[in-house]
């Protein structure tokens, strides 16, 4: 079985959407309405929960003086991405985002050129003072945080694992960036040598006995368990790993994104262990012994991740969240 079937081509991403951005704006225009009353075709009470829990502002705001439209934005990119180019000091370069400007310009453009919107691109584990648009936000009581589906081709990456819980390794494995987070830190440092782990740092190179080098993704499906953890905001794999036939294993998570991490419950959706890992051996031994329990996890793990694959409706509920945005800050009346 290759191994590339597992992966999240961006090649064809980035051809994807920059193709897209070659379609005149005056068509998305043109069939805004018709798009949104696409919710008749659906369950209207489940699109709206999702509407409402991505966008939770309720009350009537303003946007803020630096807040941007379509046309600001691009011009924002392109001088960002002309900067670099222009530019002979590496740390001179300017970030980006290109994902998550061709996802929110694909969005965006269905709304006339006058409307405007705050926001926030990168891994935000901050609460915005305006409502803003974001890829991520602390999982707390906050309207101020706005999710857009942004990033997507890193961050919502669903595979079709072949392989049968049963047969697999009755072991837990983790690979990622050891140095963008403490609780990482702390994992690899103290529990790198436990009998049943196979964790390490993939990146960057250091020399410490839990590094370990690149494992792909198909390699890792090869084990029963595996570990989700937390970097700088989300952990990206717990998409690919929530749509397998392994479980999911971490601490309560504190960042959401599109992926709605904050309705995930603890030994329904994944196995929760103490953030410090401190039960990590434990459960995971106990789950070896009780591969039922395991596999009822596994299932509700994947007829979650179900809810994201209908495109249609994801693109449907994005317009949504957007239009209510410009609603509540009194830019649908203009």
């Amino acid at each position: 079985m290759s191994q590339w079937k597992y992966k999240n081509v961006k090649s064809f991403y980035y051809l994807k959407e920059i193709l897209l951005l070659l379609i005149p704006r005056t068509f998305y225009r043109l069939i805004l309405k018709s798009e949104l009353r696409k919710i008749e075709n659906y369950e209207r009470e489940y699109i709206l929960s999702r509407v409402n829990y991505y966008n939770k502002k309720v009350d009537q705001f303003n946007v803020s003086e630096n807040a941007t439209n379509l046309s600001g934005l691009k011009c924002t990119q392109m001088k960002n991405i002309i900067g670099n180019l222009l530019s002979s000091k590496k740390d001179g370069l300017r970030k980006t985002y290109n994902t998550y400007f061709l996802d929110l310009h694909k969005h965006f453009s269905f709304f006339s050129s006058s409307k405007k919107l705050d926001l926030l691109f990168g891994d935000v584990t901050i609460i915005p003072d305006i409502p803003s648009i974001v890829k991520s936000r602390p999982i707390i009581s906050n309207e101020n945080s706005i999710i857009m589906k942004l990033n997507m081709v890193r961050h919502f990456h669903f595979i079709d694992d072949e392989r049968k819980f049963k047969d697999k390794k009755d072991m837990a494995v983790w690979r990622g960036n050891g140095m963008n987070s403490k609780i990482r830190q702390h994992f690899l440092e103290n529990y790198h040598s436990v009998s049943i782990f196979n964790i390490g740092q993939k990146s960057p190179v250091v020399d410490k006995p839990w590094f370990k080098g690149f494992m792909s993704i198909y390699d890792q499906l090869s084990y029963k368990f595996i570990f989700c953890i937390e970097g700088v905001d989300t952990a990206t794999s717990i998409k690919w790993v929530m749509s397998s036939n392994s479980v999911c294993v971490m601490p309560k998570p504190k960042y959401e994104t599109w992926f709605m991490e904050g309705k995930l419950k603890a030994n329904i959706h994944y196995i929760e262990v103490n953030e410090d890992f401190s039960d990590a051996e434990e459960k995971i031994q106990y789950y070896i012994k009780h591969q039922d329990e395991a596999l009822k996890i596994i299932k509700n793990a994947n007829s979650y991740v179900n809810q994201f694959k209908n495109l249609k409706r994801e693109k449907l509920i994005s317009l949504l969240v957007m239009d209510k945005y410009f609603s509540l800050s009194g830019q649908n009346n203009e």
